[in-house]
């Protein structure tokens, strides 16, 4: 059984736990599931029977947790800690402690990686009913020409690939580039992909620019929207390299963690890149393809990404989990 330490990390899932419900407002969230293997039951304080556990269930005082014989759990506590539950083992819930039961990993590291994943988990915005979901489309108005990367994001390279969708049929695309002093450069390819241009000066670390894309049809020429998205700055890139390391080196023994990649995934949106916490989210929903949190959280990042269709695609999947999950 290994040893318990203080794990400051876990402060990304529950630092500052948002109130439980209404009504209960004096009851706080004391831990979250971060990891599942195999069938794991939770019962909650008030209830007389376990039922099935899923990635995001929060947990509070008297909460229990329950494994078999082939299955695992991970939680993550308020008191900066992370508990793995073994087979065969049942834990209940007691403030920012477990019962007996549960074997701790060893992990450590530092408050540079705090993010409210809390949060996340407790904000549900759009699962709640369609009209809710429904009204995500409204968003932006639709557009010929949609960008799909970058969008509304920070990346850490100076040479990205752009992308977009098109549902009108073009001839060629000119794709231009814009900083706040004018053109950087511009570019007209056929297909709705361009690498970055190789005869073209590196974009500048800490810089934001603006793209747009253009179809010239044999006719009419269609404009996307303009969009946004800012380079990280080196001493930034490095501070976030840092921080994936230390979370990385706490799961050397688990590499397909999905407590780990939902850490990352954490720490990537406090961050502002979007776009490798979509990945990361991706890989936590495709590990636990029955919770409908991760797909919340991947709709909310589509929809600041400015992808209403894959937003209004994973939101309806969370609906669609969540009320199977309650009948």
């Amino acid at each position: 059984m290994l040893c318990r330490k203080v794990l400051i990390v876990a402060a990304l899932l529950l630092y500052s736990a948002a109130d439980f419900l209404s009504g209960q407002q004096d009851q706080k969230c004391v831990a979250v599931i971060t990891g599942i293997t195999g069938d794991v039951q939770i019962k909650k304080a008030n209830d007389k029977q376990f039922s099935k556990a899923s990635w995001g269930a929060q947990l509070f005082n008297g909460d229990q947790v329950k494994t078999t014989a082939k299955s695992e759990a991970t939680l993550a506590f308020s008191n900066n800690s992370i508990i793995k539950v073994g087979v065969n083992s049942q834990i209940t819930i007691a403030g920012e402690e477990s019962a007996p039961g549960a074997s701790a990993g060893v992990k450590t590291a530092t408050a540079g990686m705090m993010i409210n994943l809390s949060e996340l988990i407790t904000k549900k915005e759009y699962t709640r009913d369609e009209g809710a979901i429904a009204g995500v489309r409204t968003v932006n108005a639709a557009n010929p020409i949609e960008l799909t990367y970058p969008v509304n994001t920070l990346i850490r390279t100076v040479r990205p690939s752009f992308s977009w969708s098109a549902s009108e049929s073009y001839s060629d695309y000119i794709v231009t580039v814009y900083n706040n002093q004018g053109p950087v450069w511009s570019r007209k390819v056929t297909k709705n992909v361009l690498d970055y241009p190789e005869n073209e000066q590196p974009l500048l670390n800490g810089v934001s620019y603006f793209w747009i894309v253009e179809g010239e049809a044999l006719i009419d020429t269609e404009k996307s929207g303009s969009r946004k998205f800012t380079v990280l700055s080196l001493e930034k890139s490095r501070e976030v390299a840092e921080q994936e390391e230390l979370i990385r080196k706490n799961f050397m023994n688990d590499k397909e963690s999905s407590t780990m990649h939902s850490l990352l995934g954490a720490f990537y949106i406090n961050q502002g890149l979007l776009t490798d916490a979509e990945k990361e989210f991706r890989t936590v929903s495709d590990m636990n393809q029955d919770a409908s949190m991760p797909h919340e959280i991947l709709g909310s990042l589509y929809i600041k990404l400015g992808n209403k269709d894959r937003a209004i695609e994973e939101l309806q999947k969370a609906l669609t989990l969540s009320k199977s999950t309650n009948n």
